[in-house]
């Protein structure tokens, strides 16, 4: 259907032109056409219609391939991380119940000892694989038909697999198209994962006609020489990556004047690094809000749109739905708030997940009369623009007083000796709950607890001001750049309140 229409339309319209790029290959969209129905073929005479098929493999164009010949198949592509141990591994596969994977690597050999079961493709031959004698028919099937199950970073708990179907990519790619507008000839960087929840950007880029070049993994100065080489039109960063490019050696001698868009989400861009990378890299910026159960981005903000003062201290202005998405704030029990007023973000759209595999309940938990309930809390101004505030998850109660640790990150980010914060909730006896700072000093800066609350106490009300400041090295953050907040807290409760060993 959808995938399969992509395909169709990129060979008709330009057949050696180029779909996807890495540092291994050029895939034109002839050859896209032949590998993907060389590997649909092959997948389909182990997997029946609707079959789950594992995806375990680092970056790479074939990862894209593979999901592209799982739809034409009418199979369900489960792309997996593969820095997951053997256990968590395990729950996906006792889930989802796999016949077939495609891997790379070790990955191959891990999976054949664990699973010997699966019929197994190494990633690495797709381009070898044989021609297929009788293509599979892409007219089978429909848009709601599920194509993937993304599972969810799990910064808020254990994993759970997003049933996506055809619709909703369409729709995602739809809305790309209306809000970001690609051009047919954009070449777009891929810097993220290929498992996680932003590979519909990639097919969003694809739909355009554009060509999606892979990087195998971010590092600052490969970063930097994949946009000057391929000449990248679009790229998609996360505030981390582009915090780091900004500090590599080898920008002032990187020529991107290819560059136009940079978009980011996935974490909050403070409004200095924004500026910042807008000045010296020399292009526009766009907002991503979005969520995996959602479809991905739902929600975008426009380069140049005016935007006032946040409602509240580190609030983010998100910008206004994307086309197909409705959006609504809610109080707790689900009813619309008025303007200005911080509640529950909910969306509804097409582009929303049927549901999580196999739980019905968490799926009853946050999709109730077709919407969706994001967690994430915020507002809508008069002006039609979103904030977020912050997670429902990440809300300090202190005595019956919601903290909002966006709020007090802003404040502490202030400080030119502060690199990176995250500020978490933990255990009170007194106050059921107080925000405790994990700071990151700067380069070379003393790690100044005085000098930190000190400016908290002029900015911030005592109920607000952290509890503690733990200094660490780095914020651990998964690979879409969020924050591992259960980690941090986890690491608080046993830095505050569990003695140190004396031995």
């Amino acid at each position: 259907m959808w995938l399969a229409h992509i395909i169709r339309r990129g060979l008709e319209r330009d057949p050696d032109a180029l779909a996807l790029r890495d540092v291994r290959r050029d895939v034109s969209w002839r050859q896209l056409h032949r590998d993907t129905a060389a590997l649909a073929a092959r997948l389909r005479r182990s997997a029946p219609r609707g079959s789950r098929v594992l995806v375990l493999s680092g970056n790479r164009v074939e990862v894209l391939e593979t999901y592209l010949a799982c739809a034409v198949a009418g199979l369900v592509a489960v792309p997996v991380n593969p820095a997951l141990t053997d256990r968590e591994l395990g729950d996906i596969v006792e889930a989802v119940e796999p016949v077939a994977a495609v891997a790379e690597g070790e990955q191959l050999v891990r999976l054949d000892g664990l699973y010997p079961m699966l019929v197994l493709t190494d990633v690495a031959t797709v381009a070898a694989l044989p021609d297929a004698a009788e293509p599979v028919a892409e007219g089978a099937g429909t848009l709601a038909d599920p194509v993937m199950i993304l599972h969810t970073s799990a910064t808020t708990g254990a994993a759970k697999g997003v049933v996506v179907d055809q619709r909703s990519l369409q729709l995602n790619a739809l809305s790309w198209l209306a809000d970001v507008r690609p051009d047919a000839d954009t070449a777009f960087l891929n810097a993220g994962p290929l498992f996680h929840g932003s590979v519909v950007i990639a097919l969003d880029h694809l739909a355009a006609g554009g060509t999606v070049c892979v990087l195998d993994r971010f590092t600052p100065q490969g970063c930097l020489a994949a946009l000057e080489r391929w000449r990248i039109g679009h790229a998609f960063l996360v505030p981390s990556m582009v915090r780091l490019l900004l500090d590599a050696k080898g920008l002032d001698g990187t020529d991107l004047a290819a560059l136009r868009l940079l978009l980011h989400g996935a974490a909050p861009m403070p409004a200095d690094l924004a500026r910042e990378a807008a000045g010296r890299l020399g292009v526009r910026l766009q907002t991503v809000f979005g969520i995996t159960e959602g479809g991905g981005p739902v929600v975008s903000l426009a380069p140049g749109t005016p935007v006032g003062e946040p409602p509240v201290p580190g609030a983010v202005c998100v910008g206004r739905p994307m086309l197909g998405t409705a959006l609504k704030v809610a109080d707790s029990a689900g009813a619309p708030v008025p303007a200005g007023t911080v509640g529950e973000l909910h969306v509804a759209g097409a582009g929303l997940m049927q549901g999580y595999w196999k739980k019905p309940e968490a799926t009853a938990e946050v999709l109730r009369d077709g919407w969706l309930n994001t967690h994430d809390l915020g507002c809508v101004g008069d002006d039609g623009l979103v904030w977020v505030v912050d997670r429902r998850n990440d809300l300090v109660l202190r005595g019956g007083q919601n903290v909002y640790p966006a709020e007090v990150e802003h404040v502490l980010r202030q400080s030119p000796l502060v690199a990176d914060v995250v500020v978490v909730p933990v255990a009170s006896e007194v106050w059921g709950q107080t925000p405790v700072a994990f700071v990151v000093p700067a380069a070379g800066a003393e790690f100044d607890e005085d000098g930190l609350l000190a400016l908290c106490i002029g900015q911030l009300a005592a109920y607000k001001r952290p509890s503690h400041f733990l200094r660490v090295d780095a914020i651990p953050r998964n690979p879409a750049g969020k924050a591992l907040r259960p980690r941090l807290r986890e690491l608080a409760h046993r830095t505050i309140n569990e003695p140190e060993d004396p031995r």
